[in-house]
């Protein structure tokens, strides 16, 4: 039932109009009254009715007024104007305001219900509309964490998988060239101090209190990220976790100045000083950033943790260079300082660290590996999850004519992506998915001997008898005649 504002202030006027408005339209509409345009206001901000029908002359507050700072109070209200005058003379005003509609008086029946049948349907469209977008924003929300951690393991592993990278850049509303840095954080293996007498990293209640301190502190240090950068985080893996700060574009070669590629030529001196400055731009950022993540962890949250910081560079492939820089830099870094950025001179033998090199001996232990062997899996499985969603969907409106398109918009993936991942696990293209259900339906309904062939076809999705009878004979090797006089 829709809430209808009736304000009026001549009463015969308001109650000839709810009288006939539920006679026409019963069990439609909770009617409220309002004889000012005070009232109205009153009634409006009480009720939050769907509809105002509102006189424009009215004693106090005059009706445009009385409008305008209803629709302040609920800007979804449907607003109509109800007026004995001219109502080109307020059209201006009524348009600023955002009137819906208006009605000169004395109005028709017909009017009157044609009108509220219309916002009565526009009210019902915009419901759905509104579940739809929480639906859409409750699925990113579930799709976002996958496509950030997919994201992240690109970068960590040095890898191009099937999922296209500008998709999840897409997903994740980052730009499509990124430029930016790499922190990595290395915990420490055994049980760091605390603050409060605090569970060490690892916890100290079993399984159960390890995931959740694990947990606690991922979850902490994400959040502390996410309020202070545009970044990636990744997962925890074993003991270290990889936060990947986004900057808007610029080059590696202006090293963060701005200089533009058409400036003057430069002697070779000034060229040498110019990249120097360049690398400790490219660095001073990353420092700064390392050194406010490591004096929160171990601050705040009493963990004991060595920061490594890659420096700044452009796009994805600068990405992965910063993240070796800074594995580098957090393995090498001394005992006695817990936050190092790469320099390009990493103490030891050795090149700076590849992340796709992780149980190569470079340092980083092997548990890296077989956790992001884990995380893979985890992976898969809400990349399942997700792919079921869809495979359900297809499985319930088979017969009707859906694209490869509806099915990956239905659960917010690229049709490409959607593509490579749905024959990857179901193990058929989607055409050739569908294609199977319509033929097993095809075969089912067949054994009941009132419906003829081309019923058969028409109940199963295809136009063309003769179209099916082709597919058919492809799938079963057999005509539909053929089988269903075996």
């Amino acid at each position: 039932m829709y809430r209808l504002l009736i304000a009026d202030d001549e009463a015969l006027e308001r109650e000839g109009l709810e009288w006939m408005i539920s006679r026409s339209m019963p069990g439609v509409f909770e009617v409220i009254h309002a004889e000012n345009g005070r009232t109205a206001i009153q009634r409006a901000e009480q009720h939050r009715p769907d509809i105002v029908l509102m006189d424009i002359k009215m004693p106090g507050i005059e009706g445009l007024e009385a409008l305008r700072r209803i629709k302040e109070i609920h800007p979804r209200m449907k607003l109509v104007l109800v007026t004995a005058y001219d109502y080109f003379s307020y059209a201006k005003q009524a348009l600023e305001i955002g009137v819906r509609d208006y009605m000169l008086k004395p109005a028709k029946r017909e009017q009157i219900i044609g009108l509220l049948t219309s916002l009565v349907q526009e009210l019902k469209e915009e419901h759905v509309r509104r579940e739809e977008e929480l639906k859409t924003t409750e699925k990113l929300a579930r799709l976002e964490p996958l496509a950030e951690s997919e994201l992240a393991m690109h970068l960590m592993r040095e890898r191009t998988s099937e999922t296209g990278e500008s998709d999840l850049l897409e997903l994740l509303d980052l730009p499509a060239d990124p430029s930016g840095y790499a922190l990595v954080l290395s915990f420490e293996e055994e049980e760091p101090h605390r603050v409060s007498g605090g569970p060490g990293l690892w916890g100290s209640g079993g399984e159960n209190g390890d995931t959740a301190s694990r947990k606690h502190m991922y979850d902490a240090v994400k959040s502390w990220c996410r309020t202070r950068y545009t970044c990636v985080v990744s997962p925890l893996v074993g003991r270290h976790l990889a936060v990947f700060v986004i900057r808007p574009g610029e080059t590696e070669e202006s090293g963060g100045t701005g200089r533009s590629s058409h400036s003057e030529p430069r002697s070779a001196s000034a060229e040498e000083g110019a990249r120097v400055d360049g690398e400790t731009a490219a660095a001073a950022e990353p420092a700064a950033a390392a050194g406010k993540l490591h004096g929160y962890v171990s601050g705040r949250l009493g963990r004991r943790v060595t920061v490594g910081a890659g420096r700044a560079h452009h796009g994805l492939t600068g990405l992965r260079r910063s993240y070796a820089e800074a594995c580098a830099a957090a393995i090498n870094a001394d005992e006695s300082a817990f936050v190092r950025v790469y320099d390009g001179e990493p103490p030891g033998d050795g090149p700076p660290v590849l992340a796709g090199n992780a149980a190569a001996g470079h340092g980083i232990p092997g548990e890296l590996e077989l956790a992001a062997q884990r995380l893979l899996s985890e992976r898969e499985e809400r990349t399942t999850s997700v792919l079921k969603e869809a495979k359900d969907w297809i499985d319930g409106h088979f017969v009707e004519e859906i694209t490869l398109e509806q099915a990956a918009e239905r659960v917010h993936l690229s049709p490409h992506y959607f593509s490579k991942m749905f024959k990857r696990h179901v193990g058929a293209t989607f055409i050739d998915y569908v294609t199977r259900l319509r033929i097993e339906r095809a075969k089912e309904l067949m054994k009941n001997e009132e419906l003829s062939l081309k019923e058969v076809c028409f109940e199963v999705g295809y136009k063309d008898p003769n179209y099916f009878s082709r597919v058919f004979r492809k799938v079963t090797g057999v005509s539909p005649t053929e089988y269903r006089g075996r």
